[in-house]
Order: structure tokens, then sequence, then C-alpha cells
């Protein structure tokens, strides 16, 4: 009995372990269990990370090459709609260009100035100016009025022509007065030159194939040889031009005054002797101290019937530059150095009017 008792208690043992051997394999197994569901979460966590990247990357690009596409897309509308405008511009820069030359040439088509509008025009222009040289005139005689002296004893209502220029009777010639400090002076410009020339051949110049003269020679004979009449003295120059000029002065000591020149035989009315109204006509230059015996002196020609003007003057001198045609040796050399005149269109020039001097 005692036997039996020992058998069973080693059969219990062998269980034990049995079971303590199969709830170490459980654990095992659960350990290797446990590990492997971890490592599985994680590998499936990490996928689906890599799974989201990709997804992320995917819809980053193609949103990316969306808004790629539209830029390009406007790009080339804009690229489309600057062309079109270029075009446009083109376009109208050319329309620009074709209406200038269309413009241009209408413009040469029209006359400049249709010609009764014109010859109208050119009238009214030469009234104008011709009222504006009257004002002038009478501005300037008022003023010649103001300044000449009021002679004692006399009355100073004297009637008195304004200029009205008009042009003096065809062929006929110029006689020249000069009323000046209270007197008038008859100027021979004519009887002058003829005795310069009197002089240069007596004295035996001569000019040479040029038709040139010795200036020192020349200037001497005439300015030492005191050449001139009862009321002026001929002074010579010589100019770089090589033109000799010769200038009219006045001799204070002569000439005749308001009172002397009305009597017979005096010396105004012997230089009117040699003289016709048919031939020639008188001037008169009047400065502002001598009106009075200017209106004297017309007067008496008037009585003569000689045509006359007269002007008033204005200037320091009184005294006349002369050119009568002597030139100087070197002339020909000068004028080869002066640069030749321009051609001219071939269109003659118009003949002068007359000019005006008589009033």
């Amino acid at each position: 009995m005692k036997r039996k008792k020992k058998d069973a208690g080693g059969s219990l043992d062998s269980l034990l372990d049995t079971i303590t051997t199969v709830v170490g394999i459980l654990i095992i197994l659960l350990i290797v269990v446990q590990l492997g569901a971890d490592s599985a979460v994680k590998r499936i966590v990490e996928e689906k990370k890599e799974e989201d990247s990709k997804e992320l990357m995917e819809l980053a690009m193609k949103q990316f090459d969306d808004q790629k596409r539209a830029l390009l897309k406007e790009k080339e509308e804009l690229q489309l709609k600057q062309a079109s405008q270029n075009q446009d511009q083109k376009k109208l820069i050319q329309e620009i260009a074709q209406l200038e030359k269309k413009l241009a040439a209408k413009k040469k088509e029209m006359p400049a100035t249709p010609p009764k509008l014109q010859n109208l025009r050119q009238q009214k222009n030469k009234l104008q100016n011709d009222m504006k040289s009257v004002e002038v005139k009478v501005k300037k005689v008022k003023g010649l009025l103001a300044k000449a002296p009021k002679p004692s004893g006399q009355t100073l209502s004297k009637e008195v022509s304004l200029p009205d220029p008009k042009p003096a009777i065809a062929g006929s010639t110029p006689y020249r007065f000069l009323c000046r400090k209270g007197k008038v002076f008859p100027l021979d410009d004519v009887g002058l030159r003829q005795k310069v020339s009197s002089v240069i051949k007596k004295a035996g110049i001569k000019p040479n194939k040029d038709k040139e003269y010795d200036a020192k020679k020349f200037l001497t004979a005439i300015n030492a040889g005191k050449v001139g009449d009862t009321f002026f003295s001929v002074i010579a120059r010589e100019d770089k031009d090589k033109v000799i000029r010769f200038t009219v002065e006045r001799k204070d000591q002569s000439g005749e005054n308001e009172a002397s020149l009305i009597k017979s035989g005096s010396k105004y009315i012997k230089s009117l002797l040699p003289l016709t109204p048919r031939k020639n006509y008188l001037l008169f230059e009047v400065f502002p101290d001598s009106f009075g015996v200017y209106m004297a002196a017309r007067n008496m020609a008037n009585e003569r019937k000689f045509p006359a003007g007269w002007k008033p003057a204005h200037r320091g001198t009184d005294w006349w530059s002369y050119d009568w045609g002597y030139r100087t040796i070197g002339r020909k050399q000068y004028l080869a150095s002066r640069p030749k005149p321009k051609p001219s269109s071939g269109k003659p020039a118009p003949p002068r009017k007359p000019a005006n001097v008589l009033d």
C-alpha cells in the first residue's frame, strides 16, 4: 500500500513539469506574437506614412502642374494680346503716315493764295506802308516846326506843303540845296566833279591799263589844291576797297540868309539861271534851324515853275559823300579776292520804280 502512494506522487510531478513547459512555451509565443504585432504595427504605420507622403507629393505635383499650365496659358494669352496690340499700333502708324503724305500732296496742289486776294493784300500792305511813311514825315515836320527859331518882328503864319513824294520828270536831273544855319547853300555836284577832273589832268596824273590811279599822287593833288566852289570844298580819301570817295563839306561863311537871297542878283538866283524846269528839278535838304530860309527859297523856285521836293534833315553832319568812278592801284586784285556771287535764279529782276523825290 505504501508503494502505491509513492507512484501516485511521482506521476503529478511529471504533469507539473509538462504544464510548466507548456506555459513557458505559451509565454514565449505570447512574447513573440506581441513583438511581431508591434513590428507589424510600426511597419503598417511607416507604410501608411509613405503612402500619405506619396499622395501628398502627387497632390502637390498635380497642383504645380495645374498652376504651370494656367500660367503658360495666361502667358500665351498675353503674348497674343500684345502681338495684336503691336499690329494695331503698326497699322495705326502706317495710316497716319499715309494721311500725312496725302495732306502734303494736297497742300502742294493748292495755290498759295488766290490771285485776286493776293493782289488785294499787296494793295492793302502798300497803302499801310504809305500811311506809316506819311505819319512819320508829319511827325518830323512837327518836330522841325517846334524846334525852328521864331524870327522877331515877323509873322509865324506860313503855308507849307507837307512832303507828298512822287517821281521826277523822266530825263530830268536834280540840283541840290542845303538849308543849314539859317542859310541856303547851292550844291553844284556836277560842277565840283568837273573841277576834280580838271585838277587831275593839270597834275598829269594818269591811270594804268586797269584804269587805276596812284592813290598818294591823286589825294595830294586834290586835297592840296583845295578843290571847291563858293559854297563847298571837296576832300578826297581812299577806302579799303580801293575806291576814292569825295566828301563835300559846307563853307560856314558862304550861303545866303532869308533876307539876302530874295534880292535881285543874289547867289541863289544866279544858281537857278543855268537851270530849266524841263531838264532840272530842285531838291532841298532842310535842317531844323533853317525852315524859314527854305520857305523863301522854295517860293522863289515855285515862281519860276521849277519842280521841287524837300526832306527834313536830322543827321549830325551836313556833308555828302560821292563816288565819281576813280579807283586806285590794287582794285583789280581786291575784286579777285572777293568771293564770287551766287548764280542768279534765272529770273530777271523786276524793273526799279523811279524814286519819289518831288512833292
